[in-house]
């Protein structure tokens, strides 16, 4: 059984007319109500369990009488309506529920009302299967209060304002500490970036492979999503799909529908799960602990580029670049695409799969790091 995804004629013309029905998104917002999920569940996220029971330490009995008063926002899925539907993007997460607060004060509440209803006919209709519970949910429990719907319908203003302030009393009770330590931004934007990039070298079709989703592939011209359920869904010419990362997602693979097409929100944490040889690992610290090879590894970041290229940009022999970059090929750091009469190095994932957000790091503070390694 499995989520089927059609995408119309013109789009499957080439990797060209693909490419452009795909795009990112980032959304600190989503991490929020992904992490709520988390802490509804803890037993079924063992990769932020220990993150979820520290968590739990820290909050006060009434959070827990809001989280699972409002838990129908995030027990299986964010409605895309409660992120504006992805109309407008937003720097950083007070921007994001600035444009919350707007959206709810702007929006007929029935139309909410009947999003939130729809979440609750879905999740009967498709989550309820045996078979769901004997995969990733084994043991979950949905809530079937109605408080929350009742309370919407009877007096929708003091639901929204309550749930301002529940997610005011969360940020900063855990979830803005936690999104400093683990720097989610660099994270979340760092997981774009790069993705972005193979994207547009290797086209959607690659991509799905690339993103390291078992339940989620390519066949017949179709996306095919790996499900408790069957549904086709088939997009139009002005269809987009929205690929969504996130940290606090696993082992879960959400599918939504909002105005423009779907949002695919995948877990982008299992890439640091990625095993490596402490041998390995040796020959990539020593790859990188020369000024020289640092700097090839932020220009490769940037963009794909020939020995020579690098020569020119380094002011530096074409010999001297071969050595850094054969020194940075054999720790697995780069690897090389034939274009024409050209071969390109780019950068692999290793980098940043131990240290999330490292370019970005090296990028801001290149000057410091060259003054304490001189």
């Amino acid at each position: 059984m499995a989520i089927k995804i059609s995408l119309s004629m013109y789009s499957l013309q080439n990797n060209e007319t693909l490419t452009q029905r795909i795009q990112f998104i980032y959304s600190p917002l989503n991490e929020l109500f992904r992490s709520l999920h988390v802490l509804l569940n803890p037993r079924h996220h063992g990769m932020n369990i220990d993150w979820a029971l520290t968590a739990q330490q820290q909050l006060s009995n009434d959070f827990f009488n809001d989280l699972h008063y409002f838990s129908l926002i995030y027990e299986l899925g964010v409605p895309p309506i409660l992120l504006n539907n992805f109309e407008s993007l937003a720097p950083d997460l007070d921007t994001e529920i600035d444009q919350l607060k707007t959206f709810l004060d702007k929006t007929d509440p029935q139309v909410i009302l009947a999003s939130l209803k729809k979440v609750t006919s879905d999740r009967e209709n498709q989550f309820i299967p045996t078979l769901a519970k004997s995969l990733e949910w084994q043991g979950f429990a949905v809530n079937h209060s109605q408080n929350l719907l009742i309370d919407l319908a009877d007096n929708p203003t003091a639901v929204y304002q309550r749930l301002l302030t529940f997610i005011t009393k969360y940020r900063a009770a855990v979830f803005d500490r936690t999104w400093e330590i683990k720097s989610l931004d660099r994270f979340l934007l760092n997981e774009i970036k790069q993705q972005s990039l193979y994207l547009r070298q290797y086209g959607f079709t690659s991509l799905v492979n690339h993103l390291q989703i078992d339940r989620m592939f390519w066949q017949q011209k179709q996306l095919v999503i790996v499900k408790p359920f069957d549904e086709t869904i088939h997009l139009t010419d002005q269809d987009t799909i929205l690929l969504l990362p996130s940290y606090f997602i696993w082992p879960h693979l959400f599918v939504d529908h909002f105005s423009h097409g779907i949002v695919l929100c995948y877990d982008a944490l299992n890439k640091l799960t990625a095993k490596i040889s402490p041998k390995h690992l040796a020959g990539v610290f020593n790859a990188l602990s020369d000024i020289i090879r640092l700097k090839i590894m932020k220009y490769l970041a940037d963009q794909p580029a020939t020995t020579q290229a690098l020569g020119q940009i380094l002011m530096m022999s074409d010999s001297t670049i071969s050595h850094h970059l054969k020194l940075l090929k054999d720790a697995g750091l780069v690897t090389t695409t034939k274009k024409g009469k050209f071969v390109l190095y780019a950068p692999t994932e290793i980098v940043n799969d131990l240290m999330p957000g490292f370019y970005t790091y090296l990028e801001s503070n290149e000057g410091q790091i060259i003054k304490e390694m001189g």
